[in-house]
């Protein structure tokens, strides 16, 4: 049988079998795949670390004839500080639910690998927020599907306005005399909209350095939210509970 060493970020993991789980994987050389762990669930499974959700392992994968399975796995980064509160395990589905729902099967993209790896590095460093904002706008001009932020889709007005209209359908943001008749919009800040310019500019890296202020967040939240939505043609799972989430930590 033929056997193949791949370095994978564990999406989701669906039980199969009694022992068995089927992984979802984003990998460096072969893009997004699903193989079988048979016996994981096995409390003596040597497996079972490496294949956890929301981790980055090495995993020899061994050919089958529907599904390729786990021979071996070493977990690389197992990130346990977002697994210490409900709020990074939220913004960790939610990031493992967009590269699941906006790639295609077998089809690498080494950016799309090194920006969850390098985004999840930084979850739980108190700039969780701008670290999803980050991962959304280079997530979608990584697939090509980065909005036009910079002049109005309809008119091609760069005019200065303190503040504008983002429509999904439209691809980017537009004029207030543009607006009537092109679909839904969101209406954003100058501030907000230089915020998003900057977060797609910016090395994942840098962005503890933006400070961002949480009605601008909220706007930002809003207008990627719809944007994705408009391309996936439904909503994401995750954000029900994350939102959730956020309105009994806004109650308490």
């Amino acid at each position: 049988m033929k056997e193949y060493m791949v370095d994978a970020f564990i999406l989701k993991s669906i039980r199969a079998m009694e022992a068995d789980r089927v992984i979802t994987l984003y990998t460096r050389q072969m893009g997004k795949i699903r193989v079988m762990a048979h016996g994981v669930e096995k409390p003596t499974s040597r497996k079972r670390g490496a294949v956890q959700p929301f981790s980055f392992s090495r995993l020899l994968l061994r050919r089958g004839r529907d599904l390729d399975s786990v021979a071996q796995g070493e977990g690389m980064e197992l990130f346990p500080v977002l697994r210490q509160s409900l709020g990074g395990l939220a913004k960790a589905s939610y990031l493992t639910e967009l590269v699941d729902a906006l790639t295609p099967d077998e089809d690498p993209n080494s950016g799309v690998f090194q920006l969850l790896l390098d985004t999840f590095r930084l979850l739980g460093c108190g700039f969780d927020s701008v670290a999803v904002r980050s991962f959304e706008m280079k997530m979608v001009s990584l697939l090509g599907y980065r909005p036009c932020l910079d002049s109005c889709v309809a008119c091609g007005s760069q005019e200065v306005m303190e503040r504008v209209y983002f429509v999904p359908a439209q691809g980017g943001i537009v004029c207030a005399g543009c607006r009537p008749g092109l679909g839904q919009a969101v209406e954003i800040s100058r501030g907000s909209l230089e915020n998003l310019k900057t977060l797609m500019r910016w090395e994942t890296g840098r962005i503890h350095q933006l400070k961002i202020a949480p009605p601008a967040d909220n706007e930002m939240k809003k207008v990627m939210r719809k944007f994705i939505e408009y391309h996936l043609e439904r909503g994401m799972k995750s954000l029900k509970f994350e939102d959730l989430l956020g309105n009994d930590q806004g109650a308490g």
